[in-house]
C-alpha cells in the first residue's frame, strides 16, 4: 500500500536528518529567501462504547494526524504553504481509495507592508472559534458537538478552496477575515473522501464568510470577543434535499487571567426551503486551569460542555459524525438533540511541542426529549511537533 510506504520513507528521511547536522535543503528557485518544513505527529487511542449496540466497544490505537508541510517565502510579501495529512486514508476505507493523502491546506499568499494578507488556495473559512484553532493547541482531544455538527454534518465551515483575506487595524485590537470560496469542502467541490453533507451544495455557486474580532488585555485579564457569519449555497436541485442555502452566524469569547481560562461560543444556522426551514443551533463552554512548574512540564485541567439541536425536521443531528469512531447502533446515529460533557487532563512536557492528553467523553443522544443512547469512554493522545 502506498501510504505505509510514504510514512516509512518519511521516517527514514527524518531519522537521517536528525543524525546529520550537515544536511541542507535548497529551494529550486534561487529567489526564495526562507524555506522550512514542519510536521505534526498525533498518536491516539480511543476506548468508546455505547449502550444500545451489540457490536464491540472501540479499543484501538491509530494515528489521528500525520502532517508534513513545506513553507516558502520570496522576500517579505510573497509566500506559499502546503500541508499534507498522511493519516487521513482510513477515512476512505471501502471506496477503493485508501491510499490517498489528504490536503490539509495549501495556498499562495501575498502580504502587504501594512499587514493585509490575501491567500489563494485551500484554508479553513473564518467561522467558529474552536474550528479555526489548530488541533496542535487545543486543550481537548476532539472538537465540540456543536462544532462537529456544523463542520461535519452540514459541511458548512472547515476547509474550502477560494480567496481569503485577513488583516488587523493598527493599534485598535480589531482584526478581520473574509472568504469567497467553493460551496463544497476541500480542494474541489466533489471530494469523494467526504460526503456532501445534509443539504448538499451547488457545484457552480460560491459561498461567503466573514469574521470580526477584538483582542486585548486589561488589569492582567486578557480577552477575545468576536462575531462571524456565512452563507453556503446548497443543492436545491436535489429532490431529496431541496434547500436553497444555509445561512449561519457565530459569536465567541475567550477570557483569561493567571492560570484560568474560559472560552465560549454559540452557532446558529438555517437551511432555507419553501417547504419549511431547518434550524440548527448550539453552544459550547470550556474552562481550563493550568499549573505551571518551573523547569518541569505543565499540567492542564479542562472541562467542556456542548449541546446542539435541530428544529423544523426530524433526525437533523448526526451523532455518528459528532462522536468520532463510536460504535453506535443504526437507530442512534441520527437524533434531534445531542449533549456532551468532556473532562480532560493534559501534561505539557515542552509546551505544545510535546504533550500527552487524556480525556473522558459523556455523550447523550436525545430524541423527542428522551435519551435514546449514551456513548461514553476515554481518549488519549500523544503529540510531537517539529
Amino acid at each position: 500500500m502506498k501510504t505505509p510506504l510514504l510514512i516509512t520513507a518519511l521516517s527514514v528521511v527524518l531519522a537521517a536528518t536528525s543524525l546529520s547536522a550537515e544536511v541542507n535543503v535548497s529551494p529550486k528557485s534561487k529567489k526564495v529567501t526562507d524555506l522550512k518544513f514542519s510536521g505534526r505527529i498525533q498518536g491516539q487511542w480511543d476506548g468508546i462504547g455505547s449502550d444500545n449496540n451489540s457490536d464491540e466497544d472501540k479499543n484501538h490505537f491509530y494515528f489521528r494526524r500525520l502532517f508534513l508541510g513545506g513553507h516558502a517565502k520570496i522576500g517579505d510579501n510573497w509566500g506559499g504553504d502546503i500541508v499534507m495529512d498522511f493519516a487521513a486514508s482510513p477515512n476512505n476505507e471501502g471506496d477503493g481509495k485508501a491510499d490517498q493523502v489528504f490536503i490539509e491546506g495549501a495556498s499562495v499568499w501575498y502580504k502587504s507592508d501594512d499587514g493585509y494578507r490575501l491567500d489563494i488556495g485551500q484554508k479553513k473559512v473564518p467561522f467558529g472559534l474552536e474550528e479555526v484553532t489548530s488541533s496542535a493547541k487545543m486543550k481537548t482531544i476532539e472538537r465540540s458537538a456543536v462544532n462537529r455538527q456544523f463542520a461535519e454534518t452540514l459541511k458548512f465551515n472547515a476547509r474550502h478552496t477560494g480567496l481569503f483575506g485577513s488583516g488587523k487595524l493598527a493599534d485598535t485590537g480589531l482584526s478581520y477575515d473574509v472568504a469567497v470560496v467553493n460551496s463544497g469542502q476541500n480542494h474541489n467541490s466533489k471530494d469523494s473522501a467526504l460526503n456532501d453533507g445534509l443539504y448538499g451544495y451547488d457545484n457552480n455557486e460560491l459561498s461567503y464568510y466573514g469574521r470580526l474580532s477584538y483582542e486585548g488585555d486589561m488589569n492582567e485579564i486578557s480577552y477575545l470577543v468576536g462575531v462571524a457569519a456565512g452563507v453556503q449555497q446548497n443543492d436545491d436541485s436535489n429532490v431529496t434535499k431541496g434547500y436553497d442555502a444555509t445561512n449561519a452566524w457565530n459569536i465567541f469569547a475567550r477570557i483569561g487571567t493567571g492560570p484560568f481560562e474560559l472560552e465560549a461560543e454559540y452557532m446558529s444556522g438555517t437551511a432555507d426551503s419553501a417547504g419549511g426551514d431547518h434550524d440548527h443551533e448550539g453552544y459550547s463552554i470550556q474552562g481550563a486551569y493550568t499549573i505551571e512548574q518551573e523547569n518541569k512540564g505543565d499540567w492542564e485541567f479542562v472541562y467542556r460542555y456542548s449541546i446542539v439541536e435541530g428544529k423544523g425536521g426530524t433526525d437533523l443531528v448526526s451523532a455518528k459524525e459528532i462522536i468520532r469512531r463510536a460504535n453506535l447502533a443504526s437507530a442512534s446515529r441520527l437524533c434531534d438533540e445531542f449533549e456532551q460533557h468532556y473532562f480532560g487532563i493534559n501534561y505539557l512536557f515542552n509546551g505544545h511541542d510535546i504533550k500527552f492528553m487524556l480525556g473522558y467523553e459523556m455523550n447523550d443522544i436525545i430524541d423527542g426529549g428522551v435519551t435514546e443512547d449514551e456513548a461514553d469512554g476515554f481518549r488519549a493522545r500523544m503529540q510531537f511537533l517539529f
